[in-house]
């Protein structure tokens, strides 16, 4: 899909009184002269908004996003704790008893 090619408010003026000119002018009647755009008087500047230095803003930032977290209950917080500790001890037995086995086959080995 192309993207749409957005046009300024001065060059859809500008096109605009060209549109016109050309309408007019094939009527047999004189072009009418481009409207100017009025110019914009110099005005003095707001001052800037003082940003906040990095710290402030990584903890304003960082409250928003634990604002976000979909916390868990007590109980599946307690569930999955226990879930991650059988893991791991099933996991440590396992491969202890593969060290265990694979140091007894090279003492074999190697003698």
């Amino acid at each position: 899909m192309a993207k749409k090619k957005t046009q300024t408010r001065k060059q859809r003026k500008e096109a605009a009184a060209r549109r016109q000119a050309t309408q007019s002018g094939a009527e047999g009647a004189p072009a009418a002269a481009a409207p100017k755009t009025p110019v914009r008087k110099a005005t003095a500047r707001k001052p800037a908004r003082k940003q906040p230095n990095a710290i402030e803003r990584f903890i304003r930032e960082t409250r928003g996003e634990l604002k976000k977290v979909s916390w868990p209950t007590r109980e599946e917080a307690w569930r999955l704790t226990v879930v991650v500790t059988a893991v791991t001890v099933f996991m440590a037995a396992f491969l202890g008893f593969f060290d265990w086995l694979f140091t007894k086959l090279f003492a074999l080995i190697l003698g």
